[in-house]
């Protein structure tokens, strides 16, 4: 009966185990494959282009010459003959002082000239009649004809002749350069300009006061030849060499480009902000560049003809050095560069990859090396 009960038992323990397998067989078989999970990430090729490296200045163009016409003398005007946006020529009259006053004292200073002419003339008549009396007197004192008392006489009144005469040629001069300073004044009331250019400026109509302030008659810009002035950064102004070309635009002629030259470097950096001075300065083609408009220059640094390059963002620093990242297959790989000029836009690979591998675009994404990443070209 022992015997029977163990043989029981045994096969209740062997159909249990048979019901665990088919029990487990089923929820085996019903579990899913593993899938390796990849990162969309947008990518570039490496390409071969030219590539120039540039510097980038904006500001107002202003014109080459630029000149505030005033008046040295206070007065009224009696004329202004010219008005903005007229052509001048260097030494053409743009505005008249009243003269009446002016007119007398050149007068006047004529007259003073002609009075101390007439002095000179009587005093040198003067002084050759007393010349000839001490010629005489000195022939008649040596026959012994004459004491010696009248020919000192004589030779007094030479040299006082001579003195009149002195005299008469200075008050000559003073008058002489009385009338020079009345006829300077006399051409001051009449402002010119001093320089081929435009009005750009008018401030006052006739009958207006002058000469009380500091404020212009009219301004005349010379517009053939525009600059543009900026501040550079102490890298920049160390890579720049006076003469080096220069591409302008204006904002409001953004279809033009205007070819000009790097004309000046300051010497000495700016102590408010660290800054040099430069100065383009561009030809104005038909007057089409007017005085305060914006615009911008580019003044070309470096060329790389044929150079591999990337997007800026495709290289980055991880770990002190400067890596793109590579995708090979469908792994990301940290290749060190070195890197060489830039655009801006691009820069330039002078060692690490090769043309035709695919590097992240933008590095600065967390992507690490050897994750399993799809590029996705754009």
């Amino acid at each position: 009966m022992r015997r029977s009960l163990l043989a029981s038992v045994l096969c209740l323990l062997a159909a249990a185990a048979a019901a665990c397998r088919q029990s487990e067989a089923p929820a085996a078989a019903a579990a899913p494959p593993a899938v390796e999970h990849h990162t969309d990430v947008a990518a570039v090729k490496v390409d071969v282009t030219d590539l120039e490296s540039t510097l980038h200045i904006s500001g107002n163009l202003m014109p080459e010459t630029r000149v505030a016409i005033m008046s040295k003398l206070p007065g009224t005007l009696s004329r202004v003959m010219v008005d903005i946006g007229d052509r001048v020529r260097a030494g053409q009259a743009v505005a008249l002082l009243d003269r009446r006053e002016i007119d007398a004292q050149v007068d006047a200073a004529a007259a003073a000239v002609g009075v101390a002419e007439a002095g000179l003339e009587a005093a040198e008549a003067a002084l050759a009649n007393a010349s000839l009396e001490h010629e005489r007197a000195q022939k008649l004192f040596e026959r012994g004809a004459l004491p010696r008392q009248r020919l000192d006489a004589s030779d007094t009144a030479r040299r006082a002749g001579a003195a009149q005469r002195d005299l008469a040629r200075a008050a000559l001069a003073q008058a002489q350069a009385s009338l020079r300073r009345a006829q300077e004044v006399r051409r001051d009331a009449t402002l010119t300009s001093p320089i081929d250019g435009v009005i750009v400026e008018r401030h006052y109509d006739a009958g207006s006061l002058v000469g009380q302030g500091d404020t212009p008659v009219v301004v005349v810009a010379d517009l053939r030849v525009m600059k543009l002035e900026a501040g550079v950064s102490e890298l920049d102004a160390g890579r720049l060499r006076v003469g080096m070309p220069a591409r302008v635009a204006a904002q409001a002629r953004a279809d033009e480009v205007f070819e000009g030259r790097l004309t000046a470097i300051a010497p000495e950096v700016d102590a408010r902000n660290r800054h040099f001075r430069i100065e383009v300065r561009v030809p104005n083609r038909n007057g089409a560049l007017l005085s305060g408009m914006y615009g911008a220059a580019t003044i070309p640094l470096e060329r790389a003809p044929q150079a591999l390059a990337v997007p800026r963002e495709a290289i980055t620093t991880r770990d002190g050095t400067r890596v793109a990242l590579r995708i090979d297959g469908d792994i990301v790989t940290a290749v060190p560069v070195r890197e060489g000029i830039t655009d801006g836009r691009l820069v330039q690979i002078a060692a690490g990859l090769q043309p035709g591998d695919i590097v992240v675009s933008d590095a600065r994404q967390d992507v690490g090396a050897g994750a399993k990443v799809t590029p996705i070209f754009k």
